[in-house]
């Protein structure tokens, strides 16, 4: 289980991401010094209102991972494609966790899922190692990763690996999620890993569905937090069954290559169809700043006029977005610490 969902408190006050922006080399010739200028200045107002944004009355972080503000300007974000091998960074969940960060200082004493003499942190740790063998046979680059990430890093893969609890053993079952605003290789690595469990026989997709602080964890919060991957790494967390599930329980403890395997088959999957050189494909999602309709806005549970209805807004209420499918908008409440789907047609745009 990710450390955000276990965290007693979850609106976190650590610091945000500061990380300055790749410079840009100076050429000589003043046309060319008066560009570098140029956006140096730009980089530094983008810097500015950011700070600006963080200190504005009710724009508090939380585990969403939003605060309301749009990403520094994808121009003066340069992407330069990796080379060599395929990078996978392999996260194992709640490991060296009493090491964190400053920023990350609330989840320290985070020790992950437990239940019956079965922790959390083994299992994840096991399979992380499992894994990080997978890949290398494959002549690729593994990186294992404890709690704390490398500020900034740049992969072409990320995975974060945990597990479940329950207060029902009955309940069983993986998911898999991208961060909120996810860039489509992001959504692309998920959809693989979803692929690869679903084919495996015997195993059930989780029903209760991904979670906000699955969407919102830390390791993919490069707009809260500096130790946190590039936002042009496609990134996921996995969450593989339930330590509360008898089943699922001794599969975990006891066949940590079983679960490896599958997330070995569902990033090779994914990197079979990647491209480097596609580095748009590397851009987190950016979505426009809107508010309810003159007539208000009614969130369903799913982008379907026939999906459940979960609440209303006000007119004019402002919204923050963390995903779009054709026709719909899905937003984030800090209030009701929960997303949910609105029609496009029921939007307008921020005055």
């Amino acid at each position: 289980m990710e450390p955000e969902e276990k965290a007693a408190g979850k609106d976190d006050p650590s610091a945000p991401n500061r990380a300055a922006l790749p410079a840009r080399r100076l050429a000589t010739g003043w046309r060319l010094a008066a560009r570098s200028a140029a956006i140096a200045a730009a980089a530094i107002l983008a810097s500015l209102l950011i700070s600006a944004s963080l200190s504005e009355p009710g724009s508090s972080r939380d585990e969403s991972g939003l605060r309301g503000i749009e990403p520094i300007p994808p121009e003066l974000q340069p992407i330069e494609p990796l080379t060599g091998p395929f990078v996978v960074a392999i996260q194992a969940g709640h490991w060296e966790e009493a090491g964190l960060p400053d920023e990350l200082e609330r989840l320290r004493t985070g020790t992950g899922a437990e239940s019956h003499g079965v922790r959390e942190v083994d299992v994840n740790l096991a399979v992380a190692r499992a894994l990080v063998a997978l890949i290398e046979a494959r002549g690729w680059k593994a990186i294992l990763l404890p709690a704390t990430v490398p500020p900034g890093l740049r992969a072409d893969v990320f995975v974060a690996i945990h597990a479940d609890w329950g207060a029902n053993p009955g309940i069983r079952g993986w998911k898999v999620a991208a961060p909120w605003r996810p860039s489509p290789a992001s959504l692309e690595l998920a959809a693989s890993l979803d692929a690869a469990f679903g084919a495996q026989a015997g195993l059930s997709e989780d029903g209760s569905g991904v979670t906000i602080g699955m969407r919102g964890y830390y390791a993919f919060s490069f707009r809260r937090f500096v130790h946190a991957v590039s936002p042009f790494t496609p990134s996921a967390i996995v969450e593989l069954g339930f330590l509360t599930n008898p089943r699922e329980r001794e599969l975990l403890a006891d066949r940590p290559g079983y679960w490896a395997g599958i997330l070995d088959r569902g990033i090779a999957r994914f990197l079979s169809g990647f491209d480097r050189s596609r580095t748009a494909s590397l851009r987190p999602m950016v979505l426009p700043r809107l508010a309810a309709g003159p007539n208000g806005a009614v969130v369903r549970d799913r982008p379907s006029p026939e999906g459940r209805r979960l609440w209303s807004l006000e007119a004019g209420a402002d919204v923050i977005g963390v995903d779009e499918k054709a026709g719909w908008y899905e937003i984030f409440s800090r209030e009701k610490r929960a997303s949910g789907w609105v029609e496009t047609s029921e939007l307008t745009a921020r005055a």
